[in-house]
């Protein structure tokens, strides 16, 4: 039960360091994150919110584990998407990525005019910061497929230390 203890205390730890680190970077270095990354960083503050609970509440119960784990899986597809946004793979939120040239011959100057107010400054599809030539959202996807291991691997622990107790009575 100690090993399972300390794999979610440190999970946990791990989704905390992601979460400071993109405060980090964005209110120390400005970095000014698209809407997708703000989106993006909801699985982790879950995920260090249940840790941090099962820390002080030493609460183990059988479905958290689980649950981290489905929400390292939707943090796996939302890094995806943004990872292919900014590879050019997938058209972005319409909010968010640079406007389609095409259409703006089609367009009135009122028109264009709206559209590049409603637009964000910072565009999903264009990559302001990398490390080793990968993007915070690579880094995100790489991070949270790890986590998904681990969480996965923990879940499992816990349902077999789970069941020998369950049995053992």
């Amino acid at each position: 039960m100690i090993k399972t203890y300390l794999n979610h205390i440190s999970l946990g730890a791990i989704s905390m360091s992601m979460i400071l680190f993109a405060l980090m970077s964005e209110y120390v270095f400005g970095f000014t994150p698209c809407s997708l990354c703000l989106v993006q960083r909801y699985p982790h503050i879950l995920v260090a919110i249940t840790s941090i609970w099962l820390v002080f509440f030493r609460k183990h119960n059988l479905f958290i584990y689980p649950l981290n784990t489905l929400v390292m899986a939707f943090s796996i597809i939302l890094s995806s998407y943004h990872v292919g946004v900014e590879q050019g793979i997938f058209l972005g939120p319409q909010s968010c990525s640079s406007s389609n040239l095409s259409s703006m011959s089609e367009k009135s100057a009122e028109a264009l005019l709206i559209d590049i107010l409603n637009t964000s400054v910072v565009r999903c599809n264009e990559i302001t910061w990398t490390f080793m030539r990968l993007s915070m959202a690579s880094w995100n996807l790489i991070m949270s497929i790890a986590l998904f291991i681990g969480w996965t691997v923990s879940s499992l622990n816990f349902l077999k230390f789970f069941q020998s107790k369950s049995f053992s009575k």
